[in-house]
């Protein structure tokens, strides 16, 4: 097995995702557990944001489903790369139980979450996870939780057609 530091900077967690560019919404990961199927990722909000919303200096907080789930994809992309397997494309089934307690995440604000798998059908490759969304590292309250269910899938043309 293969062993990945803790601590991940956006530079090596990028090749853990399928996401690339503008569409790439992880600064860091700062904790895993591919054992416990946990991960704490970050994310610098910034105006190079692709959600950023000038007249709010922020990005609105429905954006938060995103950030959760590119952690999701970051723990089965490490996960992945522990076994010796190479990370797998995802797909969103649903977004469930999501509330926000506020309406932007603020500009120069380093938001975290924190996900936790709570479901697991390793035949059919479908997880869920519990997710929370901080707006500020270090708060003790998130202000945006979830439910994400995902399918992993080895082939997204046999699943979905051309």
């Amino acid at each position: 097995m293969k062993e990945i530091q803790q601590h991940i900077e956006h530079d090596e967690l990028i090749n853990y995702l399928p996401h690339k560019g503008k569409m790439f919404l992880l600064s860091r990961v700062t904790a895993h557990d591919i054992e416990k199927h946990t991960i704490t990722s970050e994310y610098d909000i910034t105006e190079n944001c692709i959600f950023y919303e000038k007249e709010f200096d922020g990005v609105p907080s429905w954006v938060g489903f995103e950030f959760m789930a590119q952690g999701i994809s970051a723990l089965t992309g490490i996960t992945n790369t522990i076994k010796g397997r190479s990370p797998l494309p995802g797909f969103i089934l649903s977004v469930m139980e999501f509330k926000s307690e506020i309406g932007f995440l603020k500009n120069n604000t380093t938001i975290q979450m924190k996900i936790a798998e709570d479901f697991r059908d390793e035949q059919n490759h479908v997880y869920r996870y519990l997710c929370e969304l901080y707006a500020k590292k270090g708060d003790e309250k998130p202000v945006v939780t979830s439910k994400i269910s995902v399918m992993e899938t080895e082939d997204a043309h046999a699943l979905f057609g051309d």
